[in-house]
C-alpha cells in the first residue's frame, strides 16, 4: 500500500447534528409513513485553538476570519423526519400505496412547502421531513493557504451515531443514511457569500450495513433507493452513490474514505478520496443530510409504542495543507 505522511496541521473538526424524540407506533406495514417520525434538534460542541489550518462554522455565519481563530466546531438546528428515499439528494419519494399484505406498491415525490425548512413537505399543521439538511462552511485562515479535507478516522469511526437513553426499537439507527456534499462559494457585490456552481454528493455513510430486502412489493437486496426501473416504473433500484457504513471505509468501487492519524502525523493512502480539495480563505460549503431509507429492510415499525431514546451523529474532518 502506498502511504502518504503528511505533518499534522490541526486536531479533527466535528459538526454534530442530534436526533432526538423519536416515536414510533404498532402499524405493521413499511416505511412506518406519515405518523411515525424522528424529531430533531442539535446539541453544540466547541473548542479553542489558535493557528489550525482548516476552519469550520455554520452557513448562516459565514467564514469567520479575523481576531482569534476558534472555529473548530459547529451545529444547527433540525426538524421532524419520515422515512423517504433518493440516490442522488435532489430527487426524494416518500411511499404512496400499499397491496394487501402490507407491501410498498407505489411511491411518490413529495411536494415540498414552499418558503418552508429544507426538506419539509405535507399540511403546514402536520408538517414532516423527508431530510433534515445542515449547512456548514470550511475555509482556511489567511496564513496557512490551502487544505484538502478528508473524514477523520484518527480516533475511530469519522461518523459515530450514539444513543441518549435506552432504546426500546433499533430501527432508527439501523435505517439512518448520512450524505455529505460540497458546493463551491463566492462573494457577490454586496460582499455576501453565494452558491457558485453544481452541489456533489461526495459520500453516504450508514451506521449498519446494509443486507435483505426492504418491506416493497418489488424488493431487492442490498443498497436500494427508489428510482425508475428499466421499465419506466418507479421502484426500488440499485443506489449509484458511494457508500460506507459502519467501520468499513472502502466504497462499493474500491474507494478509501478516511484519513487516520499516526502519532503526529495524518496518513492518507494513495487514492484516498477528499470530502473536499484545495479550501481557501473564502471555503466551500459542506452539507449533511439525514435522512431514513424508506427501502432499507430495517425500516419498518416496530411493536415498541415509544422510544425515548435521542441519536447524536458526530462528523469528524480532517484539514491537511494542500501541496
Amino acid at each position: 500500500m502506498n502511504v502518504k505522511k503528511m505533518k499534522m496541521q490541526l486536531m479533527a473538526t466535528a459538526a454534530s447534528v442530534l436526533i432526538s424524540g423519536i416515536a414510533l407506533t404498532s402499524a405493521t406495514y413499511a416505511w412506518y409513513v406519515a405518523n411515525n417520525t424522528v424529531e430533531a434538534t442539535t446539541t453544540k460542541i466547541s473548542a479553542t485553538t489558535n493557528g489550525f489550518i482548516l476552519q469550520i462554522a455554520t452557513a448562516e455565519q459565514g467564514p469567520q476570519h479575523g481576531g482569534e481563530q476558534t472555529s473548530l466546531a459547529a451545529s444547527t438546528t433540525g426538524g421532524i423526519i419520515s422515512p423517504s428515499s433518493t440516490n442522488n439528494l435532489i430527487n426524494w419519494y416518500v411511499c404512496e400505496g400499499w397491496n394487501e399484505e402490507g407491501k410498498v406498491t407505489s411511491y411518490r415525490k413529495p411536494t415540498f412547502v414552499t418558503n418552508g425548512k429544507p426538506g419539509q413537505y405535507g399540511a403546514d399543521d402536520n408538517p414532516h421531513y423527508a431530510y433534515l439538511k445542515s449547512e456548514y462552511i470550511l475555509y482556511t485562515i489567511t496564513e496557512t493557504g490551502l487544505a484538502d479535507v478528508y473524514l477523520d478516522a484518527s480516533e475511530g469511526s469519522p461518523i459515530t451515531l450514539s444513543a441518549n437513553g435506552t432504546p426500546t426499537t433499533d430501527t432508527i439507527p439501523k435505517s439512518m443514511r448520512i450524505g455529505i456534499t460540497i458546493q463551491n462559494i463566492k462573494k457577490n457585490a454586496d460582499n455576501k457569500y453565494i452558491d457558485d456552481g453544481e452541489e456533489e454528493l461526495k459520500v453516504v455513510y450508514a451506521p449498519y450495513e446494509e443486507t435483505g430486502k426492504g418491506n416493497d412489493a418489488e424488493a431487492r437486496d442490498g443498497w436500494t433507493c427508489i428510482g425508475n426501473g428499466t421499465d419506466g416504473k418507479l421502484k426500488p433500484v440499485a443506489v449509484t452513490y458511494p457508500y460506507i457504513y459502519a467501520t468499513t471505509y472502502t466504497d462499493q468501487n474500491s474507494q478509501n474514505w478516511v484519513a487516520t492519524k499516526v502519532g503526529k502525523n495524518y496518513e492518507v493512502s494513495s487514492g484516498t478520496q477528499k470530502i473536499a480539495s484545495s479550501v481557501g480563505y473564502d471555503g466551500v460549503k459542506m452539507r449533511v443530510y439525514i435522512w431514513m431509507e424508506g427501502t432499507d429492510a430495517d425500516c419498518v415499525n416496530n411493536a415498541a409504542a415509544e422510544d425515548p431514546a435521542t441519536y447524536n451523529v458526530n462528523v469528524k474532518l480532517a484539514g491537511i495543507s494542500a501541496e
